[in-house]
């Protein structure tokens, strides 16, 4: 019966710390993008939401592979840039996120990742810094650019520590050897998109 009660007790204990937790975390937020009342700090501005587009992945010699559907999630704003994902009915995904061209805060900080599931798996290139990003347009009209791959390995994205394993490496795929990998992806708003 004590037993019971401790190990309540101790649920209940970690619950209000979490619940505290989630309270400052969310309170601090004030001091990232300020508060609502304080009219002196702007909050970041959506000022596009990518409806259509496309991108493309050529894995060495191989035939592109296409990607034809644009997430509902594609976005530009004012503080981060574009992000947007890519993709088909075979399992591939190319997403891109902070990508703000050569100007603003985040300018050289874009990320791009390959995702690709299949048989129950769902396979990730974590070191997004092996692509050397091209972005030609990136504002409120449309999303566009290239990326040149080298030495990307797949990694586990549902593996321990959410692909990441001891020492936070990926978990690499066995018998997966590096590949490089040449993309272009385009995304547009429904203003410019093709009808």
């Amino acid at each position: 019966m004590a037993r019971e009660r401790s190990s309540s007790s101790a649920a209940r204990a970690l619950w209000i710390v979490l619940a505290l937790s989630a309270a400052a975390t969310v309170a601090g937020c004030q001091y990232l993008y300020g508060s609502a009342l304080d009219e002196d700090v702007d909050t970041p501005k959506q000022l596009a939401t990518y409806v259509d587009g496309s991108a493309s992945v050529k894995i060495g010699d191989a035939d592109p592979i296409e990607l034809g559907e644009l997430s509902s999630g594609s976005l530009y704003e004012d503080f981060w840039g574009g992000e947007a994902t890519w993709s088909n009915g075979d399992g591939w995904y190319v997403r891109i996120t902070g990508a703000s061209g050569n100007t603003g805060m985040f300018a050289g900080l874009t990320t791009l990742s390959l995702d690709r599931v299949a048989d129950g798996q769902h396979w990730t290139t974590f070191d997004s810094s092996r692509c050397a990003v091209t972005i030609d347009q990136a504002d409120e009209h449309g999303l566009k650019g290239t990326a040149s791959c080298k030495g990307l390995r797949w990694s586990d994205a549902l593996g321990a520590f959410g692909g990441l394993g001891v020492g936070l490496e990926p978990t690499y795929i066995d018998g997966e050897e590096p590949f490089d990998a040449e993309i272009r992806f385009e995304a547009l708003p429904p203003s410019t998109a093709p009808a």
